[in-house]
């Protein structure tokens, strides 16, 4: 396990090591995972990549011509292991625990996309690897290291929102209308040369190609992916959460597109959800998050403080897509948008403007009351892999927010149904069928081991 040191060292051990050029490897180079790869490569050298797709193979090959190409990870681990410190996993949903956990296992520090794993099991079983393993750990919602992020939440910890009683957030970014191409998947479709299909279902339920799972719509559905919850649940629930160190929601309710029926078109993830989170706070009091994708946008209650002739940005316009959230305090109400509370600000300005006047100017000039430049989510991790200390959103902290992204996924194939769920015994207590989907069902050959 420690045959790379002194490149790599164990997160947290106090020690300093050599300035080397950190070492990459991926697994998963579709769209994301290329984006990711030149983000970090700027920053280290990527050596390695694998992927069941030869196409993307070939678009990663024309900016990395030297790198090494698998198609199975494992192979990729057991030949290469020794020439790369950390590992990019940008899978599909339903990939993503496996090559987690086993670059853990080989001491490998581990950058993986959002929502971490598919299931709410997996994304537990990932926290407890990174404990165990002591291994820098990264969860890709880059938003969590923008300077807007980290102003709303110093912030909030201020109490200069005062007491946070609701927050409403949205995005009008579709998934494809997947119930409706449920009929077509019965239609027999040529696999594309030299992708290997039953790799790309892995562990997952197996389903015959079709164009509408791969390359890019396999978040549509739920064997693979987690829906619009979790495609951006970690972006916009994630401030939140952080600010107010939430866990688990103690009750979720979700209400859906009218004709999604959860057993006929179980296959599929509705297209438009309104979820209700309810956190029960240490103070005995309750705080709702109200989620809105698709339709239910259009229905985000606009704040009597925003400005007049201003727009809250919660409208579905064809071909156009936006995302954000207003936080409800006591004292203020806030505006922030998609990613990293983005352009956080109090509504209406003038109130913003009231608030920070007000504040002694000692206050104000203090580290994090404004951040404006805290580098970028891939030179956070590089410089924690270097220096030797955690990320600053390892799984041990990311693990929440994506288990709240996982079970809204589950919430909106429950439908009018208050899910009363037990954080510590991880199961629904009102529901079988809800808590059937807490933990995924691997193909065999498949299992997932800490």
């Amino acid at each position: 396990m420690f045959a790379v040191l002194p490149r790599r060292l164990l997160a947290g051990s106090g020690e300093t090591p050599p300035s080397e050029t950190v070492c990459f490897a991926a697994v998963g180079v579709g769209g994301q995972g290329r984006s990711d790869l030149k983000g970090l490569g700027g920053l280290g050298r990527v050596v390695a990549v694998a992927d069941v797709d030869p196409r993307c193979i070939a678009a990663t090959k024309k900016f990395l011509p030297d790198v090494q190409v698998f198609e199975d990870y494992r192979e990729m681990y057991d030949r290469s292991g020794k020439s790369f410190d950390a590992v990019l996993v940008a899978t599909p949903d339903h990939w993503h625990a496996l090559p987690t956990v086993g670059a853990m296992q080989m001491g490998k520090h581990v950058y993986t996309e959002k929502p971490m794993a598919r299931t709410v099991w997996e994304i537990r079983k990932l926290m407890e690897a990174a404990r165990k393993h002591n291994v820098v750990t990264m969860m890709g919602n880059q938003g969590h290291s923008f300077a807007s992020h980290q102003t709303f939440k110093s912030w909030v910890g201020k109490g200069l929102l005062g007491e946070i009683r609701e927050v409403h957030t949205w995005t009008t970014m579709r998934l494809l209308d997947s119930k409706s191409k449920i009929a077509e998947l019965a239609d027999k479709e040529q696999v594309p040369n030299g992708l290997n299909w039953d790799r790309w279902i892995g562990p997952a339920e197996y389903h015959p190609y079709s164009h509408y799972f791969a390359p890019g719509l396999w978040r549509a559905w739920t064997p693979f992916g987690t829906g619009n919850p979790g495609d951006w649940g970690c972006h916009l629930l994630d401030p939140i959460c952080d600010a107010l160190n939430l866990r688990s929601p103690s009750r979720i309710t979700a209400e859906v597109t009218p004709d999604w029926d959860p057993k006929r078109d179980a296959l599929a993830f509705p297209n438009s959800s309104r979820i209700r989170y309810e956190y029960e706070l240490s103070n005995n009091k309750t705080m709702t998050v109200l989620w809105h994708d698709g339709e239910f946008c259009n229905e985000v209650p606009r704040p009597a403080a925003l400005e007049e002739g201003r727009e809250l940005g919660n409208r579905v316009v064809p071909k156009q897509w936006n995302a954000g959230a207003v936080v409800y305090g006591s004292k203020n109400v806030l505006k922030y948008g998609s990613h990293g509370a983005d352009a956080c600000r109090v509504i209406p300005e003038t109130a913003m403007r009231g608030m920070i006047r007000n504040i002694r100017e000692e206050e104000k000039s203090k580290p994090g009351f404004w951040m404006t430049n805290i580098g970028s989510h891939f030179e956070d991790f590089v410089t924690a892999i270097k220096i030797g200390r955690k990320s600053n959103n390892p799984f041990e902290t990311a693990g929440h927010v994506a288990e709240n992204a996982a079970l809204g996924a589950i919430a909106i194939r429950h439908p009018g149904v208050r899910l009363e769920w037990d954080h510590q015994a991880m199961r629904f207590k009102n529901s079988d069928s809800a808590s059937a989907m807490v933990t995924p069902r691997y193909r065999k050959g498949y299992a997932l081991t800490v």
